[in-house]
């Protein structure tokens, strides 16, 4: 079963040349351009204490389509449930298959954030 995707995320995604290289500009940073999808996110925040340190340990997921091009590593700018943005890397992805692992319904996302 699919979740209801009301949320929405921003991808930056690198430009690739004709050879399927990362374009980057002059200062040897890699051109992005920006592409919008539909999402579920879900944030999981902590706090952890001691005497001398405090320590916010926040992540969060977001539930993608299949077709929704994603790699480890890529800035995304999404909306939460209450709709405050946010930005994150992502740092993780995992698929959920059906039960014969022949189709993949969604992915979801470990952003840090």
């Amino acid at each position: 079963m699919k979740p209801a995707m009301k949320q929405r995320l921003t991808l930056s995604v690198p430009k690739l040349d004709t050879n399927g290289k990362v374009m980057r500009d002059k200062y040897s940073k890699p051109l992005t351009t920006t592409q919008d999808f539909k999402c579920r996110t879900r944030v999981h925040g902590e706090e952890r204490q001691s005497n001398q340190l405090r320590i916010d340990d926040a992540r969060d997921e977001i539930d993608v389509m299949p077709n929704v091009p994603v790699d480890e590593g890529l800035e995304v700018e999404y909306t939460t449930i209450s709709g405050k943005v946010k930005k994150g890397t992502i740092k993780a992805i995992a698929e959920t298959p059906n039960l014969t692992g022949s189709k993949i319904y969604f992915r979801t996302l470990i952003i840090n954030g």
